[in-house]
């Protein structure tokens, strides 16, 4: 399970469930990228990193969005402001980091 601010990942059962009620189902993919971001929290993780990671590809001269899709996806299931993430951080240059406490 992973803390955000409001509410609680769970990541066994693959949802979000929040304090007012609210809750959203996170794709297997979602969950498993929560995951990694969680486990790795405070520090920048790569496109690459993550595509080798969490979708077990090669990264080598793969050139996608997926990533940044997913982790669009995975802000609005955590209620994390898009045009201000406090949760999921972009990194210029480097990639996303899980903000411990959010």
């Amino acid at each position: 399970k992973v803390q955000i601010p409001g509410g609680l990942a769970d990541l066994a059962r693959r949802e979000v469930c929040f304090k007012d009620g609210g809750r959203f189902d996170l794709s297997e993919r979602e969950s498993e990228l929560l995951r990694y971001l969680a486990a790795n929290a405070g520090r920048a993780i790569s496109r690459e990193e993550i595509l080798s990671r969490v979708w077990r590809m090669d990264p080598t001269g793969i050139e996608t969005r997926t990533i940044d899709m997913h982790i669009a996806r995975l802000r609005e299931k955590l209620r994390d402001d898009p045009s201000d993430p406090k949760i999921v951080r972009t990194v210029r240059g480097k990639g996303y980091v899980f903000a411990e406490g959010g």
